[in-house]
């Protein structure tokens, strides 16, 4: 059967879309042939005549180019139907959308679904993460208690991204013992105290940037900013579909098996998610992805994570009023 020429991986585990696209890669392209013929574009940073006219470029000294475009959830509806349509008189390269969640309803999903190939990879519930660390040990050879496994998912959460990588450092400071027990776990995994967290967000949400900052310099003792801004992104991810529920008039137990935490977390979220309005949430989300892009390029981690606390610490209307400010001030 001849691979498809486009290509949609899309859900919430991260990790496995990386290992997905991975293998795909691997079916479409060899590696000797990716520096001249891949490319790997963001949908927000380029426009769809330019995205178009790199499909349309032919390979160089290979068998097919390929054009893998992150996040096009981005995309308005008229860009997704202007591709939609581009896309049904076949493009001469393969085309892999990686995305979080495309509108169904939408053109852009319904082709793809019938002349591509659609791969999902919802959010995993509670019940199902301890399979997958248990076939996640298995593969390195370990295998962890049944308190262990509790005490991983505590600590570090349902990421599975987050799961690998402090599975990880178990392995490392279990060495040569296949068995991992809790003590291993609580030894060796990273971790963000739950109490902290919830103390940062809680003052950002009272608009106490002092306060908050002092609870940011707390966390920093422990742990790297990446790791930091990952756990206050997680955080504000959990309060955002709080949000949306309890708008919704949603129960708690709805709210536990969507956010796949314990019932004394949803809880403290459901409480905490009082101090944001759903429309403020793309402006956090906005910095949030600031924030990452100033960590990972700038040199300055601590300064971007400061930053993002006081930018978040300040309300859409005193944004609007110190900007109008500073353009009276210009004037």
């Amino acid at each position: 059967m001849p691979d498809a020429q486009v290509y949609l991986l899309q859900g919430e585990e991260d990790l496995l879309i990386d290992q997905a696209l991975a293998v795909l890669l691997d079916r479409l392209m060899p590696a000797e042939e990716r520096d001249l013929n891949l490319d790997v574009l963001r949908a927000g940073e380029i426009a769809l005549p330019d995205l178009v006219t790199r499909l349309d470029t032919l390979p160089f000294f290979g068998r097919r180019r390929v054009v893998v475009v992150k996040d096009p959830d981005a995309w308005k509806a008229p860009e997704q139907e202007r591709l939609a349509a581009y896309l049904e008189q076949g493009p001469p390269s393969a085309l892999i959308l990686v995305a979080q969640g495309l509108d169904r309803r939408r053109k852009l999903y319904t082709t793809i679904r019938r002349i591509g190939e659609v791969q999902e990879f919802p959010r995993m519930s509670v019940r199902q993460l301890p399979s997958w660390i248990a076939e996640r040990a298995r593969q390195a050879g370990r295998r962890l208690d049944a308190d262990a496994v509790d005490a991983l998912v505590a600590l570090v959460g349902p990421g599975l991204r987050q799961l690998s990588l402090e599975m990880e450092k178990a392995f490392a400071y279990a060495g040569d013992r296949d068995r991992i027990t809790r003590a291993d776990i609580e030894a060796a995994v990273s971790r963000v105290s739950e109490t902290t967290i919830f103390m940062l967000v809680d003052a950002i949400g009272a608009r106490q940037a002092g306060q908050a900052l002092r609870h940011l310099t707390d966390i920093l003792r422990e742990e790297a900013p990446p790791y930091v801004l990952f756990m206050i992104a997680r955080q504000f991810r959990m309060l955002y579909r709080s949000s949306v529920l309890l708008a919704a008039r949603k129960p708690l137990a709805m709210l536990q098996e969507v956010l796949g935490v314990p019932p004394f977390i949803v809880r403290r979220i459901a409480e905490q998610a009082k101090n944001f309005s759903p429309v403020s949430f793309p402006r956090i989300f906005a910095r949030l992805l600031e924030a990452d892009r100033a960590i990972k390029g700038t040199g300055h981690p601590q300064l971007a994570l400061e930053m993002l606390i006081a930018d978040l610490c300040v309300t859409k209307s005193e944004l609007t009023e110190s900007r109008n400010r500073g353009i009276a001030e210009t004037r």
